[in-house]
């Protein structure tokens, strides 16, 4: 599926300079040998236009490779990926691909885990195919696509449930509107709820998209019942305000209350420059397939400094990362699956 190439690295300055250095010694050793040997000189001048034509040949011959894209700047290698039932020997790659939606949370992920094995063959991971495996690491999970029923009010159910329940509705409580509130206490209410599990390690192509989202389609369309609704975490970036529109923020809060502040921070997010680390995702919020309401809560003191998951800088301009939590209708979700179907 993955295609990497490597390119030939530049000639550094000193490089340069060095062979420049080489070939003006080299000239003079030659004038003063021809000085010396007089009688080889006619030797020496037709070697040199030997030579002289072979560098031209050379050349020419370097160009043309170029031309039909044969020469050595680049190289490349290619690497087959492949979606595989999940299996116990799983069990620590999806863990870590969980700990990118949830963080630094206290949420029994291992138990997620082996919840989301104990379903298979429901829902897929992604790995390097059998014959390009790594003989130390045969189990190397690159993406994870698959769905899991939730319902922590019922009395059996897994701590990862209650987990799940005591995050979400902690996040959603300290900036999320009621009217989410109350949807989201609705879903986790219903044991026709199910979290869609969408994650792969950062900047993964997106070309394996279309074969997991159809699969995973197939898988729930398998169900004796579909989820009413559908739970999904989204990785998002948001980019910070200009230096005067956050002087003019920070004084209109001063004489806000809690209430209004609250209203203010939702409608500065509603209209922020947004980028999705899922480039999918972002097909989700053109559908007109169902229904979906969403707020999004920041995670980076949830990461660490230094991490390539928490503050970034491009162009001079910040980039935070938040989360994006959105509950969705089985139409919406099921239309979102079949946009990703055809990327």
């Amino acid at each position: 599926m993955g295609r990497v190439f490597k390119r030939k690295a530049a000639e550094s300055e000193e490089q340069k300079s060095s062979t420049k250095r080489n070939r003006e010694e080299r000239e003079e050793e030659d004038e003063e040998l021809n000085e010396v040997v007089d009688e080889e000189q006619e030797s020496d001048e037709s070697e040199d236009d030997s030579d002289e034509e072979d560098e031209e040949s050379i050349e020419e011959d370097e160009e043309e490779g170029e031309e039909n894209g044969d020469g050595d700047d680049e190289k490349f290698l290619d690497f087959d990926f492949e979606g595989f039932p999940m299996e116990e020997n799983d069990r620590d790659g999806i863990v870590n691909m969980l700990t990118q939606t949830f963080l630094r949370t206290d949420i029994d992920l291992k138990g997620m885990a082996d919840a989301l094995i104990e379903q298979a063959p429901f829902g897929l991971v992604v790995g390097p195919a059998d014959d390009e495996a790594d003989e130390d690491d045969k189990n190397a999970v690159h993406a994870i696509c698959t769905a899991i029923q939730i319902c922590p009010k019922k009395a059996k159910s897994a701590k990862f449930e209650k987990d799940i329940e005591a995050f979400l509705t902690s996040r959603a409580k300290k900036s999320a509107p009621k009217e989410f509130l109350r949807k989201l206490d609705e879903f986790l209410q219903d044991d026709s709820t199910m979290i869609f599990v969408n994650e792969r390690m950062l900047n993964f192509p997106t070309i394996i998209v279309p074969k997991n989202f159809a699969s995973l389609r197939n898988d729930i369309v398998g169900l004796a019942e579909p989820p009413k609704n559908v739970i999904y975490i989204q990785k998002i970036r948001i980019g910070e305000a200009k230096e005067g529109d956050q002087q003019k923020e920070q004084k209109a809060r001063r004489k806000m209350g809690k209430a209004e502040k609250k209203r203010l921070a939702a409608s500065q997010l509603a209209q922020a420059d947004i980028e999705f680390d899922n480039a999918e995702d972002k097909f989700l919020f053109e559908l007109e397939d169902g229904d979906e309401m969403h707020f999004d809560y920041p995670v980076h003191m949830d990461v660490e400094p230094g991490s390539k998951f928490h503050v970034i800088e491009k162009k001079g301009r910040k980039w935070n990362p938040f989360r994006r939590l959105v509950l969705m209708d089985y139409k919406r979700f099921d239309a979102f699956l079949q946009r990703g179907m055809h990327l």
